[in-house]
């Protein structure tokens, strides 16, 4: 498979899962703070959240990717 197309494919994943971590991201926030208000800022929060997400989105995928690949050959 050609080099830039899987690239495409990967920037795809992560752009998807970015938006639904962004939606969903207010729900999971609130329940957060119902657990432990006020240990944590709403911003880093937010972001170590949307981190986390993102990561196992893009490590996943490419998981995925590298076993299907491996089968080919």
């Amino acid at each position: 498979m050609n080099r830039y197309l899987i690239v495409l494919i990967f920037w795809i994943i992560g752009f998807l899962g970015g938006i639904s971590v962004y939606i969903v991201l207010p729900s999971i926030i609130d329940f957060f703070n119902s657990l432990v208000p006020n240990l944590f800022s709403k911003f880093l929060l937010e972001s170590l959240i949307a981190g986390i997400i993102g990561s196992g989105i893009s490590t996943i995928a490419i998981l995925f990717w590298a076993k299907k690949s491996s089968k080919e050959f």
